[in-house]
């Protein structure tokens, strides 16, 4: 689709207007350069990467032995870095040596969002569909090794040129300075001479490029992030549909199907992430020793019932799929919402810390345990001598409204 003469990608298309008609609005202030890119764009792909982010880890931080979650997020920085950047290049500069370093760095950071993009299309195993698209710039050569020449000359490397014009020479070329075209005359927007290492050569070949016609062909490349965002989503969603079909285990040993939970959560969401903590504490709380007087002993086996409801939500939400955004709906079994312990936060949070820090320096629990001991939530028998697996199981038990 083409809209105000700019590639629209498809999936970006009512973006992209928004995104023209908006810059015809803009008041920059100190922004100095009106060849910029799309930031909602950018905020999409980065909001996709966000929402996928356990399941782009787990497939692609060891795919085929590397590490491609890194690529993933090297690329999203380094898109992020230029498209936010690229408004603050000055190409109206009062110095001619600091304007012409300025063009470098607007080519030079157009180029590292069209490298992160392909190097995207490779990590997804995507078809780059622009490889031979010659529309932009209609030259010799194909777009992409047009603008590899542009890049040469403005700066990249244009004392070793191997080329004129982007097509393959047996000579060697040595850019000039580049300079602003309006002071000398001349189609496009800037331009350097070419000199020839060949001595029978005596004319230097004039070199020009237009900041409309950078800002066209880069356009069309960063619409395609939109096709990046569209097949995160479809393998996200393929290996959603591929795990439902696959039939969790089931055990009538509550500490066996907790294991078994355990297992296919690093597979169907991240290993130590999603509820790796919780499945990990019901194993603790169903394995406590239980080494309490007859009272509280009836209260911990009524609390351990009511969370087998919770191992069976857990086994449902790991089946179909669909974890909700609040957790868990009994989830509150494990994480007390009572309104009556707001006045013990900071002791409950420091118990906790002591059976979960093993680096926690124990002699401070006494002072919180005494606490919790005064205000009826544990008691008065424990102390530092007291099970960790049992403290925990009790002060739950004792946190849970049953």
């Amino acid at each position: 689709m083409i809209a105000g003469g700019y590639y629209i990608a498809p999936g970006v298309a009512l973006l992209g207007v928004k995104w023209i008609l908006g810059c015809r609005n803009l008041k920059w202030g100190s922004v100095m350069n009106s060849y910029i890119l799309d930031s909602a764009l950018l905020a999409e792909f980065k909001q996709a990467v966000s929402d996928h982010d356990d399941f782009l880890i787990n497939t692609y931080n060891n795919y085929n032995g590397k590490n491609l979650w890194s690529l993933i997020c090297s690329a999203k920085d380094w898109i992020t870095v230029s498209v936010n950047g690229l408004p603050y290049i000055d190409l109206n500069h009062s110095h001619d040596d600091v304007r012409s370093l300025n063009v470098l760095q607007l080519i030079t950071t157009y180029d590292i969002v069209l490298q992160s993009i392909e190097q995207l299309f490779r990590v997804f195993e995507m078809e780059y569909p622009l490889k031979k698209d010659d529309a932009v710039f209609n030259a010799a050569v194909p777009d992409d090794a047009y603008f590899a020449q542009i890049r040469a000359c403005f700066g990249a490397h244009p004392v070793d040129l191997r080329s004129a014009d982007g097509t393959k020479s047996t000579d060697k070329y040595f850019a000039s300075w580049s300079s602003d075209i309006s002071s000398i005359g001349g189609n496009g927007d800037y331009s350097v001479n070419l000199y020839s290492n060949n001595p029978d050569t005596v004319q230097p070949i004039r070199f020009s490029m237009s900041f409309a016609k950078i800002h066209e062909y880069t356009i069309k490349r960063y619409s395609l992030l939109s096709d990046v965002i569209i097949v995160i989503e479809t393998k996200h969603g393929i290996f959603i549909e591929e795990q439902r079909r696959k039939e969790i285990g089931r055990s009538s040993d509550v500490v066996e199907q907790l294991q078994i939970l355990l297992k296919e959560n690093s597979i169907r969401i991240r290993q130590r992430d999603g509820y790796h903590h919780d499945i990990q504490t019901l194993i603790e709380l169903f394995t406590a020793p239980q080494d309490f007087p007859e009272q509280e002993r009836q209260e911990v086996v009524q609390y351990l019932k009511s969370l087998r409801i919770l191992v069976d939500e857990l086994y449902e939400a790991f089946q179909s799929m669909t974890f909700g955004e609040d957790g868990m709906a009994h989830g509150h079994l494990l994480h007390s919402r009572s309104p009556k312990f707001q006045g013990l936060h900071y002791d409950l949070e420091k118990v906790f810390e002591y059976l979960n820090n093993p680096y926690f320096s124990s002699e401070r629990v006494d002072h919180h345990l005494r606490r919790l001991i005064s205000e009826g939530v544990l008691p008065p028998y424990v102390s530092r001598q007291t099970d960790k697996l049992d403290l925990q199981l009790l002060l739950l038990a004792k946190l849970t409204e049953i």
